[in-house]
């Protein structure tokens, strides 16, 4: 179903964008990464769980916000596919299914979970794509990807910093220290390796030692970061964190007498809102200038819209269509693979009115791409009332 406060047409403009889109942005308390293959992890050190025949993969990535909407792409994978997502603890000990993503014909798949992780939750870990059956399955996994050639060539390692002790997705951790954070934030650059630490609100005059660790426990030092401000504020950047062309998977720590103090993960802070529902105006097929040669009815329309609202319903509105008219909606793909009869109806009154909805269409935790079309009820009909505006 659509969720986006865009028309459908730009909806489906968006979800062909992030399918492909190779960054990603930032916000407060999220994570972002990107996907990297279990077996071209190299640093700290090689994954262990990892498919013995690795599925392929183009580019892919993974965002957690701060609303608990958890969002994972996968491009050129294995196709027609199904792989089971989880976040799994960074010494893979903890588990948190989180559905199922399947893939197309040209192995792009995509996973949406609206607030999946619920209000005042901290997550730490991995979100680890498996196929098959067994403990060695792992096909995907969140991590770090340094371009080889300087070019970008995947999203930014960009999680948030969030204090070891109040992780509880997938499951607490151990060996945590108390010090306070009001908010914290890694970026890794996919272009060149290098990467910037930032702490607020934590211990003041305080250094902090930083390391990326690795699902087999093995780490590597990053540097310091302080000492902090009076205020418990500190930014650090490294240039040179991570070499040209290297793949690594783990969480960045930061710690404090040799115990963890902040972790990379997430932080469920903000309630859940509601996206807005999809819009678009409708316009009489007839009156179409471009693109030309359409083929049309000849109903009259003033105006008109139809909305595809979060729960995946339609609700259709027209004035001045032709009266007492029986009217159907259908769906049209945007690969153009054929309309699909929506099976909801749009009776007008004797003034050519209508108001339909909101009727159930699309099912949850779905992406889909097209438009909506309105032709008179029947077989083989032509396109009265489409998607499209009006310039004067």
């Amino acid at each position: 179903m659509f969720k986006s406060k865009w028309s459908i047409a730009s909806a489906a403009m968006l979800i062909g964008t992030a399918m492909s889109a190779l960054g990603g942005q930032a916000y407060a308390d999220s994570f972002s990464a990107p996907l990297v293959q279990c077996t071209a992890v190299t640093s700290p050190a090689a994954l262990t769980n990892c498919a013995g025949t690795q599925d392929p993969l183009r580019n892919g990535g993974v965002t957690i916000d701060d609303q608990g909407d958890v969002t994972i792409i996968v491009n050129g994978a294995a196709t027609d596919t199904t792989y089971a997502v989880s976040l799994v603890s960074n010494d893979g000990t903890q588990t948190t299914s989180i559905g199922n993503l399947t893939t197309g014909p040209r192995g792009n798949g995509a996973l949406r979970k609206d607030a999946f992780f619920k209000f005042g939750t901290v997550g730490a870990g991995n979100v680890v794509l498996t196929s098959g059956a067994g403990p060695n399955n792992e096909e995907f996994v969140t991590g770090v990807s340094v371009s080889a050639n300087g070019l970008e060539s995947a999203r930014d390692f960009d999680p948030s910093l969030v204090r070891c002790t109040d992780v509880t997705a997938p499951g607490t951790l151990s060996n945590c220290g108390s010090d306070s954070l009001s908010s914290g934030r890694v970026d890794v650059e996919n272009t060149d390796g290098a990467m910037s630490i930032h702490i607020s609100g934590a211990r003041p005059n305080t250094t902090y030692n930083a390391i990326f660790r690795g699902p087999s426990g093995a780490s590597v030092t990053l540097g310091s970061v302080g000492p902090t401000n009076k205020a418990g504020n500190a930014t650090q950047v490294f240039s040179n964190a991570f070499a040209s062309g290297t793949i690594a998977s783990g969480e960045v720590v930061l710690q404090s007498g040799g115990t963890d103090e902040f972790v990379s993960g997430f932080k469920v802070k903000q309630h859940f809102v509601r996206p807005d529902v999809a819009v678009s105006n409708l316009v009489a097929c007839g009156e179409v200038s471009n693109p030309s040669g359409l083929t049309c009815g000849t109903d009259p329309l003033d105006a008109g819209d139809y909305q595809v609202n979060a729960a995946g319903a339609i609700i259709v509105n027209l004035k001045g269509a032709a009266p007492t008219t029986n009217y159907e909606v259908w769906f049209r793909p945007l690969d153009n693979s054929g309309d699909v009869d929506t099976g909801i109806a749009v009776p007008t009154d004797k003034n050519g009115n209508a108001h339909v909805g909101p009727k159930p269409y699309f099912t949850a935790n779905s992406v889909d791409s097209g438009t909506l079309v309105i032709k008179q009820k029947g077989s083989n009909q032509p396109d009265e009332f489409v998607a499209g505006f009006k310039t004067r």
